[in-house]
Parts: structure tokens; sequence; C-alpha cells
């Protein structure tokens, strides 16, 4: 049990009230002094009856969801206990972000209320909700007895995502063969495929129904384009070649709509930020979307030396670098990576033009200034692209 700021107030009025008296002889300043500082007191008595018996859950409607997306938030509280209980507050913690905040009047044994508020997803990032707080309170709020209950839900918000339009040629195929396996992957085709089990989140227009009978487990085609490997996206975190969060931010969702861009054409991507491949997650775009709703700038951080250990998966995949203004570290990244790599594509978010030797080299240059949009720069740099595929 505690005293609210407000029962604090009270009893300095009522003190401040008595010396009053003390000083002039009113009577009448006494009588009101006493008559605050008994009201604090006959609140501090009436919420020693115990802490609320009242259980809270909550359902977000829809939990994964992008920049600029609302979500609905729907608080459920129900008093278990056998008695009622009057003069309630339930506050909501939304981490970074606030919180939602409900007063009851009065809840009913075996009672439910029901709450909802609404939460503006104005920046990507991962967002904790809960517990909650449930208070009970004296009539005049001037004392309170509380506590912690609830699960916490995490609500992720996806960087927002930009359509993409067209993918870069490949060294050493045919433009017409990787437009007619595009078109292929679009329409559900099975021309290249592998089998594997079942995994939950599959797709189930992906079961292979005359293996799964024969095996009595669900078997999943996993789709192989012999000519043309994964992707590997890789994003540089250095906080140093931003310069700004805007640029960072800027360079966060070119990454996501990259990684979205592929997989929608049917193309596997793997996302590498400095730690661990997000290949290696039973579902590699979730996962990749949930990195880059969570990443950050890291203000110290050897990026040619971390990136030593990354290898493109196969011969003649596509290389996505995702930086800001490109730098030797830059340099030495795309040196090491692009020799396996059937097109490299070097995303910037700069006022500057990255240099020409990134050009030379047969590097794809996308660059963008810090808040533009990505698809026109996209499009424009790649005039050889294979279209209508995003």
């Amino acid at each position: 049990m505690t005293i609210t700021e407000r029962g604090w107030a009270g009893l300095g009025a009522a003190l401040a009230l008595l010396v009053l008296w003390a000083l002039l002889g009113e009577v009448e300043l006494a009588a009101l002094g006493l008559l605050i500082a008994a009201a604090v007191f006959l609140g501090w008595l009436s919420i020693r009856g115990g802490i609320p018996d009242i259980t809270v859950s909550r359902h977000l409607h829809p939990a994964l969801v992008q920049e600029g997306d609302t979500v609905s938030v729907e608080l459920i509280a129900r008093n278990d206990a056998r008695r009622p209980w009057r003069y309630i507050t339930i506050d909501d913690e939304i981490r970074q972000l606030g919180e939602a905040r409900f007063r009851i009047g009065s809840l009913a044994p075996r009672v439910t209320f029901f709450g909802a508020y609404e939460i503006s997803c104005h920046t990507r990032g991962i967002y904790e909700l809960g517990p909650t707080t449930v208070s009970r309170s004296d009539p005049f709020m001037f004392t309170k007895t509380s506590r912690r209950i609830g699960a916490i839900d995490r609500l992720i918000v996806y960087p927002r995502v930009e359509r993409l339009s067209g993918l870069p040629t490949l060294r050493g195929v045919d433009p017409s063969m990787q437009a007619a396996r595009s078109e292929t992957v679009q329409r559900g085709g099975e021309d290249f495929f592998s089998l594997r089990e079942y995994q939950t989140g599959d797709d189930l227009r992906r079961v292979h129904w005359p293996t799964t009978a024969r095996r009595d487990e669900m078997m999943i085609r996993q789709f192989e384009a012999p000519w043309e490997p994964r992707a590997l996206v890789v994003v540089d975190p250095r906080s140093a070649v931003y310069g700004s969060q805007e640029a960072f931010e800027t360079a966060i969702r070119g990454a996501a709509s990259t990684i979205h861009h592929f997989f929608s054409a049917g193309l596997e991507a793997d996302l590498w930020t400095g730690g661990d491949l997000t290949s290696l997650d039973v579902n590699p775009y979730e996962a990749a979307m949930r990195v880059l709703a969570g990443l950050q700038p890291i203000p110290a951080f050897d990026f040619s030396s971390a990136a030593t250990r990354l290898r493109l998966k196969g011969r003649g995949g596509t290389l996505v670098i995702v930086t800001g203004t490109p730098d030797p570290q830059v340099s030495s990244v795309t040196g090491h990576l692009t020799h396996h790599a059937g097109a490299t594509v070097l995303l910037t978010v700069s006022s500057n033009p990255a240099p020409v030797s990134f050009g030379r080299g047969g590097a794809i240059i996308v660059s963008i200034r810090p808040g533009e949009a990505w698809a026109t720069a996209w499009m424009k740099a790649m005039p050889w692209a294979t279209a209508g595929v995003g």
C-alpha cells in the first residue's frame, strides 16, 4: 500500500492549514486540515482488504506489422474473487511507447472486463507489451495498492517494404532462361525441386502428396534452380558510414525490400548483419525481417574482418551489399564476396555517388539519398534486369 501524489498533496495541505490555524487562530482552518488528514487515513484503511484477485490477458491483431500500420489490442480482465472490487485501475505498459490506462468503477465477482486500444507503429522495432499493473484505490485516490500480473507479449514491427521490379542478370546465365524460370516460379511451376519433411509454417500448397502417401509423413517441395543459387544480402551495421539515423533507416528499408523481392520471386535469400545467417532459421524470411526490425547501428564494428567468414552458398548467386557512404571496408567486403557471385548489387544511402571503381568491378550500383524511395532507383540501375518479378 502506498500514498499517492494526491494523498501526499492532501497531507501537505492539511499540515499547512494546521500551521495557519496556529498562527491565526481560525478554528475553521483547523477543522478543514483535520478533515483532509482524516480522509487520507480512512482511504488507507479502506484498501487494507487486499490486492484484487484479477487475471489479465491480451490479444494483438495482427502481431506482425510494418511501419505505418496500426495494431489493435484487446485487453481482457476477469475478477476471479467472490467479492466485488471497486475503484480499479488497469495500466498496460508498452515499452518505449507509453501505456494504456483503464479505470473501472466496480467489477463484480466472476465478471469479465473488455478493453481495447490501438498502437500506431511509426517506427520499426521489437516492442514488449506488459506486464499489466492492476491497482485498487480509495474513492479520493489518496492511497492505492497494486501488483503486476499477466504475460509479456512481443509486437514486431517490420521495416516498410517497397515493391521492386526486376532481377539482375547473372553472369553466364541466358537471360531468357532466367525470365522463364521466374515466370515458372510465379505460376507455381515444379521444374526443379527437392523434397524435405514438413515444418510448421510451410505452405500446404507445396505438399508433394504422392510422396506423402508413400512415406506416411508430409513432404514439402523445395524448389531448386541449378543455374541460380541463393542470394546473399549483407547489411553494413556501422553507424559511421551513415551519418544519420534517417540514412540508416533508409538502408534498412532497402534491405527489407530486397529480401521481400527475392522471396516473392521464389528465390531463397540469406541475410547477414554481422551475426549468424538467417538461413539457419526454420522460416528464413520471417527470421530476416525480424532481424531487420530490431537492428540498430553499431558504433565500433570491424566490417571487413567479420565478413571474411562469409561465403555464398554455391556459385553464381546474387550478392547484395547495403551500406551508407562506401569506404575501403565496403570495397574489401565486396572484393571478397564478388568472386563467387553471378551478380553484385551495391545499395548505398549517401549524398555522394559511389566511387567509380565499384561500377568498373561489375557491381550494379543503386544509390539514393536519405529518405528517398528505392523502387525507382532500383529499376533505373538495372536496364538489363528481368522485369515483371516482385
